[in-house]
């Protein structure tokens, strides 16, 4: 069974929110700490959750408190953050490339996150419903609603993943 996760930042986000999957997300990581699912993000990861963080909150101590909380599952290798390959971005441009005028094309900024899923064998799960399906033909990628679901699929075969 594949045990990588490539979460979006917006994963983290409904946690700092508390939005209406915080609990799905919060599940995620502790099944990362408890399972030994890795969790592995493009370096894109903590600059997009500074950024929202910088533009969000003005308690600077509950900015603080949410990077050393990254920085934490990033020392004790929870989260790997992985600075992308020539060949995760060659992939990020060829689903960036999909989509059509009318509908739109996939952010290269999400397409880093999902390359680095498909070329690890993991699967990137977001909670961004349009990206999911501009880019659905590329499979390893999944709701973060329904990320439960991936560990039960990846058990019929790795190249089934949410497709």
């Amino acid at each position: 069974m594949n045990n990588i996760i490539v979460p979006d930042a917006n994963v983290f986000l409904e946690m700092v929110y508390g939005r209406s999957l915080q609990s799905i997300a919060r599940q995620l990581i502790t099944d990362a700490i408890v399972r030994e699912i890795q969790l592995v993000a493009p370096s894109l990861f903590l600059d997009e959750i500074t950024e929202v963080l910088c533009g969000n909150l003005d308690d600077l101590e509950e900015v603080r408190q949410h990077l050393f909380y990254l920085e934490q599952l990033v020392s004790k290798k929870v989260l790997l953050i992985a600075v992308p390959s020539v060949a995760i971005r060659m992939k990020a441009i060829e689903i960036a490339r999909t989509g059509n005028p009318k509908s739109g094309y996939p952010e290269l900024s999400d397409a880093l996150y999902h390359a680095l899923a498909i070329i690890n064998g993991g699967v990137f799960v977001t909670n961004d419903s349009k990206y999911i399906a501009k880019v659905k033909k590329f499979g390893r990628v999944a709701k973060l609603a329904d990320y439960q679901k991936v560990f039960e699929q990846t058990e019929n075969g790795p190249d089934k993943v949410m497709k």
